[in-house]
């Protein structure tokens, strides 16, 4: 499906720092056009979630970030984008991969236990209602060697194929320009397909929650985004990113 206006705009450069920081400066000196795309073929500080670096051979993946103005949404429920975009990247693979792409909660994209990409969402909030959300999706495409210490995967390692990158990136808009019309229509209509993709789900495992390494089992989000996790008494409480994380 072609896109309306979701990277219809596009500024591209070989090279930068990052493609969020190349959008903010210029929603800082001019207008710009509500999904508006800025796309680099290497990013020398690139981020992801808890101040880590987003790392990427250079021209072998996707390294984008959308413009979107959500004003629409209520400062509480910026979560909400953040489930549009996941599912969106979600479904974006699921098209390539079939069925065994999951979200490790709150916006990493996994496949069989290996991360494939990684979401950034900044934002700001004007009058308790979302202002400008800059979107930086990170996706393994063509790469094929990794650190092994960050666990990743690619398009090319599950398939055996490789992909033709901006051919990729028009998809993706298409993806996310449904997801975020469906969020315009409904915030919460895309919670169940959220929760029902989250990675490890219903499985316990291994979390460092609030300093102390204990065995929890995910068992949904809460309306605030928060994760919601049962320990050996069966008792369920919800956990901010800083409180939190998964030990794979």
């Amino acid at each position: 499906m072609e896109p309306i206006f979701t990277g219809k705009i596009e500024y591209f450069v070989e090279e930068t720092s990052s493609t969020n920081e190349m959008a903010s400066s210029l929603l800082k000196k001019s207008k710009v056009i509500e999904g508006t795309l800025f796309r680099a073929g290497h990013q020398s500080q690139g981020k992801g979630q808890r101040g880590r670096v987003w790392d990427s051979l250079p021209n072998q993946n996707i390294l984008a970030s959308y413009v979107f103005f959500p004003s629409f949404l209520k400062s509480e429920e910026q979560f909400c984008l953040i489930k549009a975009v996941s599912l969106a990247v979600k479904d974006l693979l699921d098209e390539h991969l079939f069925d065994t792409v999951k979200i490790k909660w709150p916006n990493d994209i996994y496949i069989n236990n290996l991360k494939i990409a990684g979401i950034l969402i900044e934002s700001t909030v004007k009058d308790s209602k979302m202002g400008s959300s800059i979107i930086g999706i990170g996706l393994n495409v063509n790469q094929k060697t990794f650190d092994p210490a960050i666990n990743a995967t690619s398009i090319i390692l599950e398939t055996g194929v490789g992909c033709n990158i901006s051919m990729f990136v028009k998809e993706l808009s298409s993806f996310l320009e449904r997801r975020y019309l469906m969020l315009k229509k409904d915030p919460c209509s895309m919670d169940r397909e959220y929760e029902d993709a989250l990675y490890l789900k219903d499985t316990e495992a291994d979390y460092v929650v609030n300093g102390t390494l204990e065995k929890r089992t995910l068992v949904g989000i809460d309306e605030l985004g928060q994760i919601k996790l049962k320990d050996q008494f069966d008792d369920v409480n919800a956990y901010g990113l800083h409180q939190v994380k998964l030990v794979l």
